[in-house]
């Protein structure tokens, strides 16, 4: 039975974990707004904006695919704590360095900090949390990555410079690392008398089936999630002869239906079993893809984009949390770090070789890929069922 101290500390963690998903979203809401004033001022050409995503990447995969060794030396509050402090000062360097190769690094220790802070929190609530706050948890990522923009656009409405809002977020970070020391000895990834998660080595990891399965499956949805975000815009415009304006508003239809989407089902996933919500949002996934592929009108595109987005919401953060029974409880940290690292490079590639394929075969191949990537998301995690149920025997 939990005693009133213990539910208390649990609430605690869960408002900060809440608090640092907002700091891990802001970040990279700031970038799209402010880039044309720091490329201005840095004298680099605007599409020098790939080498700093390419560092970012870099640092983030540096940090996520090493979280399991990491954690074996660090404890886990330490290492947010840390973490938090080298984002904070990171996106200061953002703010005030002149020097380009100065903020190429600031990038990398960008991506170094934000993968820490992903796979950390992500380890902790999957051992300690329910598939409901999970869901939660990743909806505050969204509100952090929606707020990002509407803080550099009010600096700019007030006469102030763009690199005020990396200062504001640099000191919320390193505020956030205070927090994180103040709480360090509640930040324990299992309950009393249970052996740390992160003791498994990768060698072992590697030899469960399960774990390549599912990194397909987090390579795939998250090239889904943001390849949708990414190109959306692009191909009712170009394609379907959709406004600029209109179209903008599908787009943040679509965001704001993934963020609202992941609130919404953390209170379903307190009636239905996260498996079955997992099922029902792939096919939801599936579903909204194809009536966006049809082009039947602008009602059905209209309809698929929201449906892409609400069923897409539940899926990245239910996937995280059943991780720990389906791997067990000493692989979680190391594979939780791998799956994270799959869903980054999957976000990068899949919409780059998508964007590709227009070339050849015009923007409507867009949403065939849409289609053809949701249908494999099925058909994966229906393998990933029988190869658990398989393992449980």
């Amino acid at each position: 039975m939990k005693t009133k101290q213990g539910i208390n500390s649990n609430l605690l963690l869960i408002i900060i974990a809440y608090l640092a998903f907002i700091s891990l979203g802001l970040p990279d809401g700031l970038l799209g707004i402010s880039w044309p004033f720091m490329s201005l001022k840095l004298g680099v050409p605007l599409d020098a904006l790939g080498v700093l995503l390419i560092s970012f990447v870099a640092g983030y995969l540096t940090t996520s695919t090493t979280s399991g060794k990491i954690l074996r030396i660090i404890p886990i509050g330490l290492l947010l704590a840390i973490s938090s402090s080298i984002t904070g000062l990171s996106l200061l360097a953002f703010a005030y360095s002149s020097h380009w190769y100065l903020v190429i690094i600031a990038s990398f220790f960008l991506g170094s900090g934000g993968g820490a802070i992903d796979t950390s929190i992500n380890v902790f609530a999957a051992s300690r949390f329910s598939a409901s706050v999970v869901n939660w948890l990743h909806a505050f990522y969204g509100i952090g990555a929606t707020s990002g923009p509407f803080i550099i656009t009010w600096m700019l409405l007030h006469d102030q410079e763009w690199n005020h809002g990396y200062i504001a977020v640099g000191i919320v970070q390193i505020l956030l690392a205070l927090i994180f020391l103040i709480t360090l000895k509640n930040w324990k990834v299992t309950a009393e008398n249970v052996e740390p998660q992160h003791s498994g080595s990768y060698t072992d990891a590697f030899r469960l089936p399960l774990v390549w399965i599912n990194i397909f499956i987090f390579f795939l949805y998250t090239g889904l999630e943001v390849g949708v975000g990414q190109w959306i815009f692009t191909v009712l415009t170009k394609s379907r002869g959709i406004s600029d304006t209109q179209a903008g508003l599908w787009t943040s239809v679509y965001w704001g239906s993934l963020t609202v989407g992941r609130i919404v089902f953390g209170f379903i996933l307190t009636r239905i079993p996260t498996q079955k919500v997992i099922i029902l949002a792939l096919i939801g996934v599936v579903t909204g893809s194809f009536l966006l592929f049809i082009n039947q009108s602008h009602f059905f595109s209209l309809t698929g984009i929201i449906l892409i987005g609400v069923a897409n919401a539940p899926i990245f953060p239910c996937l995280i949390s059943i991780t720990p029974l389906q791997v067990g409880a000493k692989h979680s940290a190391n594979v939780i770090g791998f799956l994270i690292s799959a869903a980054m490079i999957g976000g990068a590639i899949l919409p780059w070789f998508s964007g590709l394929l227009t070339d050849s075969f015009g923007w409507e191949v867009i949403p065939l890929m849409y289609l053809i990537e949701a249908v494999l998301l099925l058909m994966l995690y229906s393998i990933s069922r029988l190869q658990f149920f398989k393992d449980t025997k």
